[in-house]
């Protein structure tokens, strides 16, 4: 390393012990962040992987690096470290980012190198390499989620610390980028099964032509009485439209978003959970497909002989009367019932909860 880069650290170190801050808005490549050449000038993220994220379905980020003119220089090597990390993740949430790489800046002269290892990707501009103005970059960041919910991705040119390995700390003012991305459950990763009024006819083995014709609900656990839980799984059917003489793909490979709700007997909302004993609120399942491969014929559809079955959800009926249950298929998931939607209702009666009378005589 030269004697001139030496010094400008020292010369850093001095200024942030006197209480003045020291701007890394625009940190340079770590072998020479005192001078401005080499820097990283912006970072941006994108999703690359399938446009929809479920658990167990490796997410792919593609990370976009522009960097300013950077010459040559005879006595150092440079080095743009960075670093990929969740920053966010739901409960249980799987933390681990896996770098790889992926479009290298173009350096003149000579030529500049990347290697990927664990959630770190190094840069690497050799002493006689050139780097033009606005130069561009790409590098490869995968998670595979362990949990639905939402993930926050960070990634940043670490330029504090150690030149070629940085200090793996985010630092204010080291250029980053966030990306927040939201995980569904492994179904809710699937294409969605088209509404009722889908009319596409099928023409492949593929999902082109299957839709919801109709959905319901299953009472799983009577109650009957006021204070005893109710029990029920909505479910749908599976329809293909005529149009291709064979076989669809496998149903399994798609899925209908259903929504459900239930009023009482005054017509107020009531909440639906997970479970009798410390359930959390639920409205909305998406089900994959079950019905194995459905096949038609030219001229004649066909529709699922039995139906294809959610989770079973509860409701705590607390007064006497009809309950109201709501099912519909969620097809543009705006959670409501729009044209087209397959949606059905079912009602239970729940009686009043009575204590026995008992007459003591003598």
């Amino acid at each position: 390393m030269s004697t001139k880069t030496t010094f400008k650290r020292v010369a850093l170190v001095t200024v942030a012990a006197l209480g003045f801050s020291v701007i890394g808005a625009v940190p340079s490549f770590a072998g020479t962040k005192a001078a401005a050449i080499g820097f990283v000038k912006s970072i941006s993220l994108a999703k690359t992987s399938a446009t929809t994220s479920g658990i167990t379905n490796e997410v792919v980020v593609t990370a976009t690096d522009t960097y300013a003119a950077s010459a040559a220089d005879a006595n150092d090597d440079r080095y743009a470290v960075y670093i990929g990390a969740l920053i966010s993740t739901p409960s249980n949430g799987n933390t681990t980012v896996t770098a790889a790489n992926g479009t290298l800046v173009t350096c003149t002269t000579a030529a500049c190198t990347q290697t990927a290892s664990n959630n770190t990707m190094t840069i690497k501009q050799v002493a006689t390499g050139v780097l033009a103005a606005d130069a561009t970059g790409t590098n490869l960041w995968k998670f595979t989620p362990a949990v639905a919910g939402t993930y926050v991705l960070r990634v940043w040119h670490d330029a504090t610390g150690a030149a070629t390995t940085g200090d793996g700390i985010y630092t204010v003012g080291e250029t980053y980028q966030d990306l927040t991305i939201t995980v569904g459950t492994a179904a809710g990763a699937l294409p969605e099964l088209g509404n009722a009024a889908t009319t596409t006819a099928s023409s492949a083995g593929d999902l082109v032509g299957l839709l919801v014709p109709s959905v319901g609900a299953s009472i799983d656990e009577v109650s009957g009485r006021v204070g005893q839980m109710v029990g029920f799984a909505p479910h749908y059917f599976i329809k293909r439209n005529a149009g291709h003489g064979g076989a669809s793909a496998n149903t399994n490979t798609a899925k209908a978003n259903l929504n459900y709700a239930v009023t009482n007997p005054a017509g107020t909302a009531v909440s639906v959970v997970t479970a009798k004993v410390a359930g959390v609120a639920s409205t909305e399942q998406n089900v994959a497909g079950d019905a194995g491969t459905l096949t038609t014929t030219t001229t004649a559809s066909i529709t699922s002989t039995t139906s294809t079955k959610g989770s079973v959800v509860y409701f705590n009926p607390a007064t006497a009367g009809t309950y109201t249950i709501t099912v519909w298929h969620d097809a543009d998931a705006n959670d409501l019932v729009s044209a087209g939607e397959a949606s059905a209702t079912k009602t239970v009666v729940i009686a009043a909860d009575g204590l026995p009378s008992i007459t003591f005589t003598s």
